[in-house]
């Protein structure tokens, strides 16, 4: 093959294969686009006539770095305390029979300890032949008393007569009475089975182990009980707890010693009452992985158990954080926190802030300006209207 001819090969291969070449597809355009992007360095300033700030009375305060301790607000729940809550059973089966006021017999009422809340009526053993072994027993004591009662009579008439003693008299005279305390027995007895045989002629009274409120009333007047069968709970009015559940990765970093604030939910706003620390029994959730820790509220606050409470937890040791005063800071429609910085005179810039927490008066910043800027404490609202066109 010459030379020309194979060089005449190649080129339409090569112009073959690039022509059989795909084409190059299209650039995919971007998900968003974003116009006319400001960075929030670069917001609008807020420049005032003399006139205008003299109008709205603005007055500014420098930022402040103080100590604060590290809280923490979670959920709690208000329990009774481990051991103050007594279920009284009774100690044998019987009939409930109720003692007092009926109001007392009632869920929420208050007793104090002594005070009887109702009778048990024991149940007596029931045999097949009760009745008959009752009248048998009346018929037997009524013949001893008889037989009792005609000796006593022979021994009066032998001491009359000379020709018997003292002695026998007295005895004859207690034989009688003793004869006479049996038939009254038996009687009484034979009374009972016929009116109600399952009853016994004894009855116990069940008073209140402790101060305290009925918490649960477990039987009616009239009911008939097992042995061991609750009766009624009481729990002690002292001083309830607070259980908080806290994960167990923050659990070591919350201060075991020191007090907390419990604020009542949906009440409005209010510093809350400071409950102490104690040692409650130990409880764990495996499946949420939480522990539980205890505080005990005053003996005055008046929260009902199972009630949910706010509490906020000191976490650590205190760390410097920024101040500035509540009025200062302004919030936009999206919840962001800003306060307006003086940059000189009749000037002012918003910056952003992170509120960590209010206390008095005051907000916390975990961000914010350098310490001694000087921010709008008063006229905030209005600058943050005039900036966005509401205060025109």
């Amino acid at each position: 093959m010459s030379r020309h001819l194979r060089l005449t090969l190649i080129a339409s291969l090569v112009t073959l294969k690039l022509a059989c070449r795909p084409d190059k597809p299209a650039p995919i355009p971007p998900a968003a686009k974003v116009s006319a992007h400001v960075a929030e360095s670069a917001l609008a300033t807020v420049t005032l006539v003399p006139q205008a700030e003299e109008r709205l009375a603005l007055r500014v305060q420098s930022v402040e770095k103080r100590k604060a301790a590290r809280k923490q607000v979670l959920g709690g729940e208000v329990v009774v305390p481990s051991g103050s809550a007594l279920v009284v059973t009774a100690p044998v089966a019987g009939g409930v029979v109720a003692e007092g006021a009926a109001s007392a017999l009632r869920p929420g009422a208050a007793v104090k300890r002594g005070d009887v809340l109702l009778r048990l009526v024991p149940l007596a053993t029931v045999d097949r032949d009760l009745h008959a072994q009752a009248q048998r027993t009346v018929e037997s004591a009524r013949a001893r008393d008889e037989a009792a009662a005609a000796r006593l009579a022979r021994a009066e008439r032998l001491l009359k007569d000379g020709a018997g003693t003292e002695r026998a008299v007295e005895e004859a005279r207690a034989d009688r009475a003793v004869a006479r305390s049996e038939l009254q027995a038996a009687n009484a007895r034979l009374a009972l089975v016929g009116r109600s045989p399952l009853e016994s002629d004894v009855s116990l009274r069940i008073r209140a182990p402790r101060d305290g409120v009925l918490r649960q009333v477990s039987f009616a007047p009239g009911q008939s009980v097992t042995a061991g069968a609750p009766l009624f709970e009481v729990v002690g009015t002292t001083a309830n707890w607070v259980r908080v559940s806290l994960f167990v990765d923050e659990a070591h970093r919350v201060k075991a010693d020191v007090p907390v604030r419990v604020h009542a939910l949906l009440t409005g706003r209010d510093d809350g009452v400071e409950a102490l620390p104690v040692l409650g029994p130990p409880s764990a959730d495996p499946i949420a992985a939480t522990v539980d820790r205890f505080y005990e509220l005053p003996a005055s606050v008046s929260l009902a158990p199972g009630q949910r409470v706010g509490v906020s937890l000191q976490l650590g040791d205190d760390a410097e954080v920024l101040a500035v005063p509540s009025s200062a800071v302004v919030y936009d429609a999206l919840g962001g926190a800003w306060v307006y910085v003086r940059q000189q005179e009749h000037v002012y810039t918003r910056s952003r802030v992170d509120v960590m927490r209010q206390e008095g008066a005051d907000s916390l910043l975990s961000r914010g300006p350098p310490a001694g800027t000087s921010v709008v404490a008063v006229g905030a609202a209005e600058l943050f209207g005039t900036e966005f066109g509401a205060g025109h």
